[in-house]
């Protein structure tokens, strides 16, 4: 960092109160950078950062941070500029970089835009040139600003001098989709629960949100149901259950109770909405985790239905319970097939692993050691000691 005594550093980011996976790389981040030496962090976003929520909802302490209210893009693109660092955690920004060093951390790229986007744009365009800048009544006006939001404009990616992605496969889709090298900067893992070494009960977790696959990207519980449903009355599942667990919203109601109708008289429980100490119970006490994000998707077409990284995958793992995820995108990178885990590619061959292990008590043990062993390379120590090489490299 040369002679600069004082690094300013902005981290942005629009979401800070919903507290998900985005704010805690976001917070970690922001909360690691402030505790190095001259180093002065600001967060920039829409309303100032809950520092007591933060701290019991996602465990981060961002008392040594300032702020600044940015309420979109354009807004944090001009305040990048009082800045020697400005990083960009906001999910799909635009915002265009005027700081000397400029971070954008990616949490998955703008999907390929088709034919009929390119149609909208130049629709856009021209509706744009039409209206131009002067002052137009509010109706129209509204009008101009849905035309700018149709614009597809990726002038904004030269801007930055660093894109980290929060998986090998992220990366991947960012030299693709934008065109630039993208380095890796996996998100930091806090485990809900750490393994005692007690004894596992016989049961299969699957966690994650429940999206009805209608909606787009989905953890495709009702093909975890299928394979259970063919895995329950094999001999080797004879004691096993299943709990299926994971948030919910109102669009997705008729998705929940059609598993719960599905799940009548099967050993399978569905829990909606748990409360995180229930979620670290069942972490505790689970011996298999089950995940099938990305199943009978087009990696092509919707790259982005798939896992990116998998932070539930890793916080099974560092609970001691045995991930068999479906072989592809993040969770592909995160578990070593056959070391810390299983990889599975179809709704039979996760049936298959699925029986032979069960039946296999000392592989189970086996694969927990090795998953909770994997799952220490992505806590918040790894990540942070990434941050201080990444500031170390920046340029004088």
């Amino acid at each position: 960092m040369g002679a600069i005594e004082v690094v300013k550093v902005g981290v942005y980011n629009l979401y800070w109160s919903t507290y998900g996976g985005g704010e805690q790389v976001a917070g970690t981040l922001a909360a690691h950078l402030a505790e190095q030496p001259g180093v002065e962090v600001t967060l920039l976003g829409p309303e100032q950062v809950d520092l007591t929520a933060t701290w019991d909802r996602l465990g981060i302490n961002l008392g040594r941070c300032g702020w600044c209210r940015v309420t979109d893009d354009d807004e944090a693109g001009l305040a990048s500029a009082d800045f020697d660092l400005f990083v960009n955690l906001t999910y799909l920004s635009r915002a265009v970089s005027r700081a000397p060093e400029s971070w954008y951390y990616v949490h998955f790229p703008s999907v390929p835009s088709g034919a009929r986007a390119r149609r909208v744009d130049g629709v856009a365009r021209l509706g744009l040139r039409v209206l131009g800048e002067r002052n137009l009544p509010a109706a129209l006006d509204g009008v101009r600003e849905g035309l700018r939001r149709r614009r597809i404009d990726d002038g904004w990616v030269s801007s930055y001098t660093r894109f980290l992605a929060n998986s090998s496969y992220t990366a991947r889709w960012v030299e693709r989709l934008w065109g630039v090298s993208s380095g890796v900067l996996h998100p930091p893992v806090t485990p809900l629960v750490t393994s005692g070494g007690g004894e596992r009960e016989p049961l299969i977790l699957a966690l994650g949100r429940f999206f009805d696959p209608v909606y787009g990207h989905s953890k495709k519980q009702d093909a975890l149901l299928d394979a259970w449903l063919d895995l329950e009355g094999r001999p080797e599942a004879e004691s096993w259950r299943l709990v299926l667990v994971g948030g919910a919203d109102s669009r997705s109601r008729e998705f929940v109770l059609d598993l719960k109708r599905r799940s009548r008289d099967h050993r399978v429980d569905v829990r909606v909405n748990a409360p995180r100490a229930e979620v670290a119970d069942l972490l505790s006490r689970a011996s298999v985790l089950w995940h099938a994000a990305g199943l009978d998707e087009d990696p092509e077409s919707h790259p982005d239905r798939f896992e990116h990284f998998g932070i539930a995958v890793v916080e099974a793992m560092a609970a001691g319970v045995v991930p068999v995820v479906f072989g592809a995108a993040g969770p592909a990178e995160v578990v070593e097939d056959g070391v810390s885990g299983l990889h599975w590619h179809d709704r039979g061959d996760l049936v298959d692993q699925s029986r032979h292990l069960l039946a296999d008590p000392a592989r189970l043990t086996s694969l927990s050691s090795a998953a909770q062993l994997r799952a220490g390379e992505f806590g918040v120590g790894s990540f942070g000691s990434r941050v201080e090489e990444l500031l170390a490299e920046m340029h004088p």
